[in-house]
């Protein structure tokens, strides 16, 4: 039988005294010490966005087409390393879709869409309440080892999204589950429609403690992604589209100008959830958005019939309803 070492004077001093030290010296920044870089999990051309031991944040309205994002995003990840899985979580929608989004990336990377592939794990989860996702998410990133996780509705970890307590113990969660596991784990959260922001006390915190916070917003058929706070230097905006075969691929932005994208934003926003409004309730409307006068009022809702992103109707007028890729495009 192996005897066991027995520690000497000094090594049980040593370790008494280490035990006796005040706890917050492990949090202590010592500068003998070298620390690495942040390691790189997937990259913009030279720009570092998402980083193990770090979160982050995808936002945008309803059907700017962030979970294409993701799905785009899981297919460069998994090009550029050899080795590293991905955690996809969808808290959102149903199994029909968590599965569409599985597929799309077996298609991209050319593997069986209908054999799951250990380097990509998609969990189902609009079914659970808010602390069994938290245990499943917990879980399954303890379980699969994931370099990258996308949490496809974070809101729905939180029972209120417009709960402080709630929102500082759940970004919380995640920072120290990106640092325990050595991951990277990006958010996804809606924009409101009446100022951009991200949705909530929630919201709020996320961008606070995210690495790089990436807004999608679509124009006709392309989604345009930019940088809306990162920690290093921000990457050039770029654009994807939804192709033929219903994959997301990148491609050049529309050449429209800055004028017309405010004009189409402050519309929707004032014809937001199918709302007809008669020319002087628009106009009305047109006049306390932008604080501007009858003529111009009068001369933006001229602009936006004229460039189709206003339609007047029987009823008065109307924005028009975005097509829905989710359920239109194929597996």
């Amino acid at each position: 039988m192996e005897s066991k070492r027995v520690l000497s004077i000094d090594e049980m001093k040593a370790g008494a005294q280490k035990a006796a030290e005040p706890k917050y010296l492990q949090t202590k920044v010592d500068l003998s010490i070298e620390v690495p870089e942040p390691v790189p999990v997937l990259k913009i051309g030279d720009c570092s966005i998402f980083s193990r031991g770090d979160i982050s944040t995808i936002g945008g309205r309803a059907k700017s087409r962030k979970s294409f994002l993701i799905v785009r995003f899981s297919a460069d990840y998994l090009n550029s390393n050899n080795t590293g899985k991905i955690l996809i979580v969808d808290t959102e929608m149903g199994k029909a879709r968590a599965y569409k989004t599985a597929r799309r990336v077996h298609r991209l990377m050319e593997w069986d869409a209908k054999r799951s592939h250990e380097r990509l794990i998609v969990l189902s989860l609009r079914e659970y309440v808010p602390s069994e996702r938290v245990a499943y998410l917990q879980e399954a990133i303890e379980d699969v080892g994931p370099e990258l996780v996308f949490v496809d509705g974070v809101r729905d970890l939180v029972t209120s999204i417009n709960s402080e307590e709630e929102a500082t113990q759940t970004v919380g969660m995640l920072m120290k589950m990106s640092v325990e596991y050595d991951c990277h784990i990006c958010s996804v959260l809606h924009e409101n429609n009446a100022d951009g922001k991200l949705r909530g006390h929630l919201g709020t915190e996320v961008i606070n403690k995210s690495e790089t916070v990436l807004s999608v917003t679509k124009n006709e058929e392309i989604s345009t992604v930019e940088p809306k706070q990162t920690r290093d230097m921000p990457f050039d905006k770029f654009s994807f589209r939804i192709n033929d075969d219903g994959l997301p691929e990148y491609c050049d932005a529309p050449l429209k100008s800055a004028k017309i994208d405010r004009t189409r934003e402050v519309f929707e926003t004032i014809l937001s959830d199918g709302v007809t409004l008669s020319y002087g309730d628009l106009r009305s409307k047109v006049m306390d958005a932008e604080g501007i006068k009858t003529s111009a009022a009068q001369n933006r809702i001229q602009e936006a019939t004229s460039a189709g992103i206003i339609i007047k109707g029987q009823d008065g007028y109307y924005f028009p309803k975005p097509i829905n890729d989710e359920n239109t495009t194929p597996f």
